[in-house]
C-alpha cells in the first residue's frame, strides 16, 4: 500500500525532536508487536515505516506540547486540534481510518486533557498555604482512567498494522496487550517517579501517594497483583505462537514489569518541599 502524502494538501506538524523521541517507541513496537502478526524485523518493518513513523511522530509532537502545558499547570480546551485533524486527514487519504482508531485517538485526547487537569490541580494543591485541609484534590478513579489510557499510541499503531495488512483486529490479542501495556506503564512510572514529581508530570504512583499517602505502596501493589492475575489469564487464551513470542520478548528485556520484581520508590509526601530540596542540593 502506498503511503505517500501530498505536502500541498497537508501542512507538516511533526518536529525533529518528536521524531527523535518516537524512534525508541517505534523500535520497541516493531520488536514487540510485529511477531504477534507473524511479521519479521527488520525485513517487514520497511513495508510500513512511513505511516508508522509519521503517526507516532505526530503523537509525540502533540505530547511534547501537552507536557509543556502540564508543567506550567495550564489546562486548555481544544488543544492540539489542528495536528489531530491533519493526522485524521492523512489516515483517511490512505484508507486506514477506522472507528477503532478514532476511539483510541479520542482516548489519547482524554488522556492529554486528564494529564493537564490532574497536574494543574496537584500543582495548586502543593502550593496551598500550610495548614490547609489535607484532602485529595484528585480521585483514584481519575488516576486509573488516565493511566489506562497512557499507551494509546501503541494501540493506534497496532490497529494500523492490522489495517495495513488488511486483516481484522484480534480481540483476544488486543485485550491481552491492553493489560500488558498498562503494567509496562506502571513499571515506567515507578522508575520515573522522582523526575515526574520534579516536572509536575502525570504518574500513577504520584497519584496513589496523593490519594492514599503512607498506604500508597501497599495499595499500588494490590492493584499490580490484580492486573498480573488478569494478564496471566489473558495470556493463556492466546495461540501458542503468540504466547511463545511474549515469553521470549519478556525474557530478553532487561527489566519487564510483571516479572514480580517490583521496586517501589520512597514516598514523596510534599511535592513542593521535594522540589526545593532537590534545587538546593544542586
Amino acid at each position: 500500500m502506498s503511503c505517500n502524502v501530498s505536502t500541498a494538501e497537508f501542512e507538516p506538524v511533526v518536529s525533529f525532536n518528536a521524531l527523535k523521541r518516537a524512534r525508541t517507541t517505534i523500535e520497541d513496537f516493531a520488536l514487540t508487536y510485529f511477531p504477534y502478526h507473524g511479521l519479521k524485523v527488520p525485513e517487514d518493518f520497511f513495508k510500513y515505516i512511513d505511516i508508522l513513523v509519521y503517526v507516532e511522530g505526530t503523537i509525540y509532537h502533540i505530547d511534547e506540547s501537552n507536557e509543556r502545558l502540564s508543567k506550567r499547570g495550564i489546562s486548555l480546551e481544544h488543544a492540539h486540534a489542528e495536528a489531530l485533524q491533519t493526522l485524521r486527514q492523512v489516515l483517511v487519504q490512505q484508507g486506514l481510518w477506522t472507528e477503532a482508531i478514532a476511539a483510541e485517538l479520542e482516548k489519547g485526547v482524554a488522556y492529554w486533557r486528564a494529564e493537564r487537569d490532574i497536574c494543574k490541580r496537584l500543582s495548586v494543591h502543593a502550593s496551598a498555604p500550610a495548614g490547609h485541609p489535607d484532602e485529595p484534590c484528585i480521585s483514584i478513579e481519575e488516576v486509573h482512567a488516565a493511566s489506562q489510557s497512557k499507551s494509546f499510541d501503541y494501540r493506534v499503531l497496532n490497529l494500523l498494522l492490522f489495517g495495513l495488512r488488511k486483516e481484522l483486529p484480534q480481540p483476544e490479542l488486543l485485550a491481552f496487550l491492553r493489560v500488558d501495556e498498562h503494567l509496562v506503564d506502571i513499571g515506567d512510572d515507578l522508575v520515573d517517579y522522582e523526575e515526574d514529581v520534579l516536572e509536575n508530570c502525570f504518574n500513577i504512583y504520584r497519584g496513589y501517594v496523593h490519594v492514599y499517602r503512607g498506604d500508597a505502596p501497599e495499595r499500588l501493589m494490590r492493584r499490580i497483583a490484580e492486573l498480573e492475575a488478569e494478564h496471566a489469564r489473558l495470556l493463556a487464551a492466546l495461540p501458542a505462537h503468540q504466547r511463545a513470542h511474549f515469553r521470549q520478548r519478556h525474557a530478553s528485556a532487561s527489566s519487564v514489569p510483571g516479572s514480580g520484581n517490583w521496586s517501589i520508590p520512597a514516598l514523596i509526601l510534599n511535592d513542593s518541599q521535594y522540589r526545593m530540596r532537590v534545587c538546593d542540593s544542586k
